[in-house]
């Protein structure tokens, strides 16, 4: 069997040139979007009283299961997304997911499907004083500072393409998206920052 850790990946993003525009008059700062790279991405589906399940991701991911609706959980360079009742996504550095599926699908966990999906799923990171603004041109989630903080982690579009967006910090959020609409959600994030000042940094 091929070792998938052993087999050099690609970004979504590697052959999207870094560029920038300048500051511009009335501009708090520009807009950095920043390709996350490689990394490993694994959807989890069980139930979220499966307690087996819940001590594994523990142990494997260091974070607990977030059962909020619209949050993650964090560890480290790992973080598990809620997207449903059901249904999360762990992120984790490129090359962990082997080890974390082998850790949390096994038959003590009971009902549990594990899936590596990072090939079909990449991702950026947006900083700055006008990232809020930037997203809410595109969706239509409430970016307000008292309702997107840091913690929440919800499911829409930016314009055709399906995103989910995690607020990391206050001035920083991740945009997860489909692989093949990766550059196409950085073009739009450039020119909705245009008028502010941005840079894109590859990976």
């Amino acid at each position: 069997m091929v070792n998938l850790r052993n087999i050099p990946g690609q970004s979504a993003l590697r052959g999207v040139a870094p560029k920038s525009s300048p500051v511009q008059d009335g501009s708090l700062g520009i807009t950095v979007i920043s390709d996350s790279g490689v990394s490993d991405k694994i959807n989890l589906r069980t139930s979220p009283d499966n307690a087996v399940l819940r001590q594994a991701l523990k142990r494997s991911v260091g974070s607990d299961l977030p059962l909020d609706a619209n949050t993650f959980s964090a560890a480290g360079d790992r973080m598990v997304i809620w997207l449903g009742p059901d249904e999360w996504m762990i992120m984790a550095e490129n090359g962990a997911a082997a080890s974390i599926i082998a850790e949390l699908d096994t038959k003590e966990a009971g009902h549990v499907a594990v899936t590596d999906v990072s090939d079909a799923i990449g991702a950026i990171t947006m900083k700055g004083p006008h990232v809020r603004d930037v997203l809410a041109k595109h969706c239509g989630l409430d970016f307000h500072p008292d309702v997107f903080r840091q913690g929440v982690a919800q499911q829409s579009l930016l314009s055709h393409a399906g995103v989910t967006i995690a607020c990391l910090e206050d001035d920083c959020f991740l945009v997860i998206g489909r692989s093949s609409f990766m550059p196409y959600i950085v073009a739009l994030m450039q020119d909705a920052s245009i008028e502010f000042g941005f840079e894109y940094h590859a990976a």
